[in-house]
């Protein structure tokens, strides 16, 4: 929106009675005044430019009225709210000059038609500046057409973007330089919706993402068209090469030589993690673990178990909430029994099952404060008896724990023992949730397409933009698990060498916004080799020559409007109004 200037006015007015004498008249003029007079509900304005009419005038104003034609009058309060439906008021005939009223009928000033077409000419200039300015700053193609389909804007970036000169697309129909079954404007000017972030192939190698919006007039009918599309092309072109470049990495890569890298990425925060889980790799210090559900805790307890030393130990996981309270004494410890039976009954916890290996404890903060006592008794001690034991047994194992909640609130709160807190707290690491780090969700989707197209025995699908986009769009409450689960249902459901947004599951689909889909009506097989372009209508073409186009597109098309609207490059209502032209 522009914020025009406000209109200039000239307030140098004096009003006078009907009563008044024409010589006074004469006096106000000579002092360049200019002169207003009620009379009969209506306003007269006298310049300078009156001043002979009234020199030849004798005794009072009144009597020379009648023969003066009044002047138009504005509410000047109006002009200042910007509402500029006032012009349309106008008289066709602006012989005498424009009186601006206040609310009470008082005159505030006036403007002569000429000095009003000037200021009105200066901002139609001068938004024409700040516009060409904004279309040479953005970088985005912008593109502007009229009821007719004929491009009336066409900015430099569109230019570079399409390849094609402003000289060559200006005053033509917008469907002669573009197949128009993918023109989005011709859309918005049949439907009136607008189109927001939609994903298109406008070309042959270019990929954009479009926002378009009808332009209406004050009556709300549809009077053109807008779009801005933004290129994207070279983010497809990195997302492709990206694919190929991760499945070569991953073919020659061993496996085992760097555990961190099946985590790793390109965003700050998960860097983080992975330089600190590097360093406690190498020592045998617990660690405690935050991060949502799903956000890749335990994958990171064990890239640091297999950075470590002991990485040919075991790595056990045991997750403290999904254990009944009773059992997580003898599954963390062990037990031994057989007192009353007289069979000896022994079997070993996790924590001596783990070895010198490590053990990840998920949803340390469900543990029993009993056990939270024994648990840091041991880690204290390097040492612990199984349940119904008698005999100390050595605590070889690094224990990490997780969680997804507040333990230092809970500590204060003393719903956890401090004492386990700070023996597990040595070092904290915050696994970031998928959505803050929408930047690796690329290496991501394509490791996890290659480890499931191994696993499904099936080649590793490329990526549509579309897809991609769904993917980066979308939170991903579920963080990592959540991906890793769409990734899997994603290669069991494609078919050929393409993933598409029909694999995804419909609460990704869901987040997409809204399209133009095709209807079955609009698809068509044309028998004739020759392109559909050839059948638009082009800006210059005799009345003859448009008859006969409009003739073989309707008969082309088997007698649909639109489809017959789309072969001609033009909007399926200028169609309708061509034919009433033609008497078709």
């Amino acid at each position: 929106m522009f914020n025009n200037e406000q209109l200039q006015i000239n307030e140098n007015i004096t009003q006078l009675p009907q009563q008044a004498e024409a010589q006074k008249v004469v006096e106000l003029l000579l002092q360049d005044q200019a002169v207003c007079i009620r009379y009969n509900r209506k306003t007269y304005l006298f310049t300078s430019e009156d001043l002979q009419f009234w020199q030849e005038t004798a005794g009072s104003v009144e009597s020379s009225l009648a023969t003066c034609e009044p002047s138009p009058m504005v509410n000047r309060e109006i002009i200042e709210q910007a509402d500029d439906k006032w012009i349309d008021q106008l008289p066709d005939s602006l012989s005498r000059p424009i009186v601006f009223t206040m609310p009470d009928g008082q005159a505030a000033g006036y403007l002569h038609g000429g000095d009003l077409l000037r200021q009105l000419h200066h901002q139609k200039r001068k938004a024409e500046m700040y516009l060409n300015g904004l279309l040479d700053t953005v970088t985005d193609a912008v593109t502007a057409v009229d009821q007719e389909g004929r491009v009336i804007c066409w900015n430099d970036a569109a230019a570079q973007i399409y390849g094609i000169p402003y000289e060559r697309i200006m005053g033509q129909t917008i469907g002669e330089h573009f197949d128009p079954e993918s023109i989005m404007l011709l859309r918005v000017l049949d439907e009136g919706r607008k189109v927001r972030n939609m994903y298109h192939k406008s070309s042959e190698g270019t990929h954009v993402l479009i926002n378009a919006s009808p332009v209406l007039d004050a009556s709300g009918h549809v009077v053109g068209g807008l779009s801005s599309e933004q290129d994207i092309t070279h983010l497809v072109k990195l997302n492709r090469e990206l694919s190929h470049a991760q499945a070569s990495i991953l073919d020659t890569m061993p496996r085992r030589s760097d555990p961190f890298t099946l985590m790793d990425g390109q965003s700050h925060s998960i860097s983080k993690v992975v330089r600190i889980g590097k360093k406690i790799a190498e020592l045998n210090t617990p660690a405690l673990l935050y991060g949502e559900a799903g956000s890749g805790k335990e994958q990171l307890a064990r890239a640091i178990h297999l950075a470590g030393v002991h990485a040919e130990s075991p790595f056990l996981s045991l997750n403290c909430g999904a254990v009944p309270p009773g059992m997580l004494d003898s599954e963390l410890f062990g037990f031994i029994g057989g007192t009353y039976s007289g069979q000896d009954i022994q079997e070993a916890g996790k924590l001596e099952q783990t070895g010198e290996g490590t053990l990840f404890l998920n949803e340390i903060d469900k543990l029993p404060p009993d056990i939270q006592n024994k648990l840091y008794r041991a880690i204290k001690t390097r040492s612990f008896r199984r349940y119904g034991g008698q005999e100390d047994i050595p605590l070889h194992a690094r224990i990490i724990a997780g969680t997804r909640t507040a333990l230092d609130q809970r500590v204060t709160d003393q719903q956890f023992s401090s004492e386990l807190y700070y023996a597990l707290g040595v070092v904290t690491i915050t696994v970031p949730p998928l959505r803050e780090r929408r930047e690796d969700l690329s290496i991501l989707v394509h490791m996890y397409l290659r480890e499931f197209a191994v696993h499904y025995q099936k080649p590793v699908p490329r990526v549509a933009p579309e897809v991609m986009l769904a993917f980066a769009r979308y939170d991903w409450p579920g963080n990592i698990a959540e991906l890793r689960a769409v990734i899997e249902r994603c290669v069991i459901l494609s078919e050929g060498d393409s993933l598409l947004l029909e694999h995804l599951p419909e609460s990704l689909q869901g987040d997409q916004p809204p399209a133009f889909t095709r209807e079955k009506e609009d698809i068509i097989v044309s028998e004739s080799s020759e392109p559909l372009i050839a059948h638009s209508l082009k800006a210059r073409v005799t009345e003859e020559e448009e008859k006969l186009r409009i003739e073989e597109a309707i008969q082309k098309a088997a007698g649909n409007k639109s489809i017959a609207a789309r072969i001609l490059g033009i909007s399926r209502g200028t169609l309708y109004n061509k034919m009433t032209k033609h008497q078709l």
